[in-house]
């Protein structure tokens, strides 16, 4: 099938042509993304795109999660910074909003948590919380309700929308920095240039293209 200039479609063609779109990239294509990002390069996927550098191999530490139950219409949500100091986040407070659509998600092992920027929510996955049980031989620990009620109320997960089931998500990671080779994807499970209307996160992207070569480990 072409997309090409004709007297029939004059509008077509713009701004690229090509004499058959049909296929995809195939699998010449994911091996040439590949080789792209293991000799340096920076693959930067947004959203639904994440899935392909996620399930073709590209990169085996994306993970695809499942959350039971979640409806997530195009809704305004918190979320919190795991690495504020990074260079994809410069500009950014430690808290703050995005725009988030349905859409796939992606975890990664516990080991490898370095490699998430951004999480959805502002508390923490199950596994991430320090244990604050009683440990056999050791004096039990002072209650620390004080200190829970000097830190105040934790902000709501939705800002503007409607979330269904959204403890299903809080924790989960809407950023992530995976290297591979000698480069490396940043995987958005969101869109941060959704139809141009959610101007708010396009610098996520921005910062991400100026600082291509010094977005660390």
């Amino acid at each position: 099938m072409p997309y090409t200039k004709t007297d029939q479609f004059p509008s077509h063609g713009f701004p690229d042509s090509s004499p058959d779109i049909t296929g995809g990239p195939g699998f010449l294509g994911i091996e040439n993304l590949k080789n792209f990002v293991d000799a340096g390069g920076v693959v930067i996927a947004l959203d639904n795109s994440t899935v392909m550098v996620a399930e073709t191999g590209i990169t085996r530490d994306l993970e695809p999660y499942t959350a039971s139950g979640l409806f997530h219409p195009g809704s305004v949500v918190t979320v919190k910074a795991k690495k504020s100091n990074h260079p994809v986040l410069y500009g950014f407070p430690e808290t703050f909003s995005i725009f988030r659509g349905n859409g796939p998600l992606y975890q990664v092992d516990l080991a490898k948590r370095g490699m998430m920027l951004l999480q959805y929510g502002t508390k923490p996955l199950k596994d991430e919380e320090p244990y604050t049980g009683e440990i056999m031989g050791m004096a039990k620990a002072e209650s620390k309700q004080e200190e829970k009620a000097e830190a105040g109320k934790e902000p709501a997960y939705v800002r503007s929308g409607m979330v269904r089931n959204e403890q299903t998500i809080i924790g989960q990671g809407s950023i992530f920095n995976v290297p591979v080779g000698k480069g490396r994807i940043i995987a958005f499970t969101f869109d941060p240039l959704h139809r141009y209307l959610n101007h708010h996160d396009a610098p996520l992207v921005w910062n991400t293209l100026i600082n291509w070569n010094d977005l660390g480990d």
